[in-house]
């Protein structure tokens, strides 16, 4: 919740402000995170602004850019975009390529992960091969690359940043200590109905620090009424917590801070080497 704004209402409000550039710009092509809410992609900001793009052959002289749109000057074919819904958009690899050259590699980075949840075909080989189809541009190197180092286990923007930031921070060496590294870890617990059920584990180091990332949602009617899902969380929490799990909460300021590293350092070193908790889903 944003200033007392849910997030499906600002999701509302992106879809709305889509619309309404569209419909003034009637022959214009979405791309970037625009085109990526369309889709039902995650995006690491709120879209307050339309990436457009024109073909050569409908190009119209319009503003390039305002407080609603922006007018990319870039190749387009007739063949280059889908007409959905009513709604001209670029493929799928063209928006993540594109919000990857405007917006930055965080913002492509959540996209991509996004996506490779939300259809499990995406693999990387998959995303690579449709790079073929991209134009030649500065950038697609890169792009490549950030294919290569995404994964399809992130459900939400927060937990794309948290896994970024601890492969980083081990890459640099400013991580140490890390004898494995996993992503949605499932464990079977009860639940307050005494009931069979998967606590899962967003990020799991060395077996048994478990990283949860808190986004707002689980609180604020994303999953449901909130006080339920809070009651719901702390259960999970306490069960893997009698198993031996050691939990460190992550929210979206503390995942940014220059001492998150540094803080789950200590955490480890406080609870060194490598554990096995009981109940692992996977666990042979």
């Amino acid at each position: 919740m944003v200033g007392g704004t849910t997030a499906q209402e600002k999701r509302e409000e992106e879809l709305a402000l889509i619309n309404t550039v569209l419909s003034r710009r009637g022959k214009a092509v979405i791309t970037g995170p625009a085109a990526a809410r369309v889709l039902g992609l995650s995006t690491l900001h709120w879209v307050t602004r339309v990436d457009l793009l024109y073909t050569s052959r409908s190009h119209a002289r319009v503003k390039s850019d305002s407080s609603q749109f922006i007018v990319h000057n870039a190749k387009l074919a007739e063949s280059d975009f889908i007409t959905e819904d009513g709604v001209r958009r670029v493929s799928v690899i063209r928006t993540l390529f594109d919000s990857y050259r405007y917006y930055g590699r965080m913002e492509a980075l959540v996209q991509i992960e996004s996506a490779r949840w939300k259809w499990p075909d995406l693999t990387v080989a998959a995303l690579l091969d449709r790079c073929e189809t991209l134009p030649r541009a500065r950038g697609l190197r890169g792009f490549r690359e950030l294919i290569r180092h995404s994964a399809d286990t992130s459900q939400s923007p927060l937990e794309t940043i948290v896994r970024d930031r601890l492969l980083n921070a081990m890459q640099s060496g400013a991580l140490t200590g890390v004898e494995s590294l996993e992503f949605q870890v499932g464990f079977r617990i009860e639940n307050q109905q005494g009931l069979t059920t998967t606590a899962w584990a967003d990020a799991l180091i060395n077996g048994h620090i478990v990283l949860e990332a808190d986004g707002a949602e689980k609180t604020h009617g994303g999953f449901g009424d909130p006080v339920e899902a809070l009651n719901r969380e702390r259960h999970r929490e306490k069960e893997l917590q009698n198993r031996g799990a050691v939990f460190y909460r992550v929210g979206w300021q503390a995942a940014r801070e220059p001492d998150f590293i540094a803080r789950l350092q200590r955490l480890i070193q406080a609870h060194p080497g490598q554990k096995q908790l009981p109940g692992r889903i996977d666990a042979k």
